[in-house]
């Protein structure tokens, strides 16, 4: 899909010179997909990401087809890893959720996984929505494989068909995803904070901040008319909400000088 408004959060970056940050948001095109079969993944990795396909499988095969479970009962078990390549070890889980949580088929990437346990279809949510833990765990994984070329078959692409045909643009989906960000980054990095906390019991308000009173279903015509763009007064009063409840919640906190 290709989107058609200017400097809008579907498929752009955005540059705080002021906060030195760059916001990339991503958006799922299908020729991704095709760049993505030819992607090489070490045996090693291959190792991990059945491990973790094996474990989600396993953790769902006594749910109903169609019924839900809660994100955190899922991934903390996932993460919660130990050995030398526990880094790995946790980046292939997050991908493996994913690609679940995208409804892309995971052999469509990585041909081997073909043969690998299929896994049931549940409805994983964050607070009761699916769409937020979609919007987590695949910007989890873009941060946690930033800059590598799997990254290119992990895609966010309801965003842009929502605001085109469907739902519309959410201020709490940007929410999600920001959490999502800080999250795989911290797994990259391996962040103490992140392995105190899922060696613990994992809660959603761990993951996400609360998106109460974040405006959601705007049409492209009303994000025009509120808001113009992402470098407006207003986008940028509710990107700054954000950003405040996340710099609230212990795992996101910046750590002090």
């Amino acid at each position: 899909m290709n989107g058609t408004w200017p400097a809008t959060p579907f498929g752009n970056s955005e540059f705080e010179p002021q906060r030195q940050r760059v916001i990339v948001s991503y958006v799922w095109e299908p020729a991704l997909l095709e760049r993505a079969r030819s992607v090489a993944v070490s045996r090693d990795d291959l190792a991990r990401m059945r491990s973790a396909q094996e474990m989600l499988a396993a953790m769902l095969d006594h749910k109903a087809a169609g019924s839900s479970a809660s994100l955190p009962a899922v991934l903390g078990p996932m993460l919660d890893v130990n050995g030398s390549d526990q880094r790995e070890n946790r980046r292939a889980a997050i991908f493996v959720l994913a690609a679940y949580l995208s409804e892309k088929n995971i052999a469509a990437f990585i041909p081997e996984a073909a043969n690998w346990p299929k896994i049931r279809p549940v409805t994983l949510t964050v607070l009761g929505r699916n769409d937020s833990a979609q919007h987590f765990v695949i910007s989890a994984a873009l941060a946690a494989w930033a800059g590598e070329p799997i990254a290119d078959a992990i895609g966010l692409y309801k965003e842009l068909a929502d605001a085109n045909h469907g739902s519309g643009f959410s201020f709490a989906d940007l929410a999600a995803d920001r959490a999502g960000t800080r999250f795989g980054e911290l797994l990259n990095r391996g962040d103490p904070k992140l392995q105190a906390l899922v060696q613990g019991e994992l809660s959603e308000h761990d993951l996400i901040p609360s998106l109460d009173a974040l405006p959601e279903s705007i049409n492209e015509r009303t994000f025009r008319r509120q808001f113009s763009n992402p470098g407006s007064p207003a986008y940028q009063q509710l990107a700054e909400e954000i950003e405040r409840r996340l710099a609230a919640m212990p795992l996101y906190q910046a750590k002090s000088p």
